[in-house]
């Protein structure tokens, strides 16, 4: 195994998994400002002024970290996803936390900007299994748009066509919330998941 020289800015009892989420927000934050296509290793390791080889040791390559950022990206929603399915409210309280917990987990840290890159930037494996995850949790959606109307809480309408126009709405939230700006991530999370139940409503 190569050497890697301790890092001081993590001190000293910062494990592997502490080093390695931070060069995962390290590159959220990156790809924020120059996007994908023209980053490399060394504008990490510069971020986070650490040596490209150090880097190197935690993950093999831009599309690795890439990859497992995603992956982040899918932890709290799939944690929320598990924990709606053993709720007991009704299918608007369902919907609206979970939508408030995946917008949260996009937006507090800096692993959502990898929802602005393109999947086909993954290895083949890598895409596989990401897409698997999004799909089960699209389905989750999914599944509560269609108990709402089943419940007569929502109105009538294509519960994939709803779905669809929510999440994409979330997906593209990268593209424009600023941490600094008017509104926390947990604000617009709050706002946002209101504002989607709100349109399903009778």
């Amino acid at each position: 195994m190569a050497h890697v020289e301790r890092e001081e800015r993590w001190g000293e009892h910062a494990t592997v998994d502490d080093r390695r989420n931070e060069i995962l927000r390290s590159l959220g934050m990156v790809l924020r400002e120059r996007g994908f296509g023209s980053l490399r290793m060394q504008d990490i390791a510069d971020h986070l002024n650490m040596t490209k080889g150090n880097l190197y040791y935690y993950f093999s390559s831009k599309q690795e970290l890439l990859f497992h950022c995603h992956m982040k990206c899918m932890d709290v929603s799939m944690v929320a996803l598990a924990a709606v399915e053993h709720d007991r409210r009704d299918a608007a309280q369902k919907l609206r936390w979970l939508l408030s917990q995946h917008i949260s987990g996009i937006l507090e840290e800096a692993y959502g900007a990898v929802l602005l890159t393109d999947l086909e930037d993954l290895a083949p494996e890598h895409r596989r299994q990401y897409v698997t995850l999004r799909d089960r949790f699209e389905r989750g959606v999914r599944s509560l748009v269609r108990e709402g109307i089943g419940a007569g809480l929502f109105r009538k309408t294509d519960p994939k066509v709803a779905t669809f126009s929510i999440l994409g709405a979330i997906n593209w939230m990268p593209k424009w919330y600023q941490p600094e700006g008017t509104w926390s991530a947990r604000e617009i999370a709050k706002k946002f998941s209101d504002y989607f139940v709100q349109s399903l409503l009778a």
